[in-house]
């Protein structure tokens, strides 16, 4: 009985991927001016990071040389953290702006 059960949950599984990456397609493809909303955000991402993968460092210290880290994972973990600082700092200063601005709207 457990054998349906994970048969099931996998074809449960693929059917929700699947309406999760058709109908928001569908949907951006009958509202153009949406789409090109999502574009700009998904330009805007690309942007941070290729700003974070700028900044980033490949330098590999000792003790990670230890754990085999190579250079390419560290620039990676280095492209996501700085990515992170970014979207974090613009989030911070997002809220603040909100919050402000609903104060001097009063």
């Amino acid at each position: 009985m457990a054998n349906y059960g994970i048969v099931l949950t996998y074809i449960l599984l693929a059917a929700a991927t699947l309406a999760a990456l058709v109908f928001p397609i569908m949907h951006l493809a009958t509202h153009p001016k949406k789409a090109k909303k999502v574009g700009i955000g998904f330009a805007a991402l690309l942007v941070i990071y290729i700003i974070a993968t700028l900044f980033a460092s490949n330098e590999v210290t000792e003790q990670f040389a230890k754990l085999n880290v190579t250079a390419t994972a560290s620039k990676q973990v280095g492209t996501g953290l700085i990515a992170f600082y970014i979207l974090a700092a613009g989030a911070v200063i997002s809220a603040a702006y909100t919050e402000v601005s609903k104060m001097l709207n009063k």
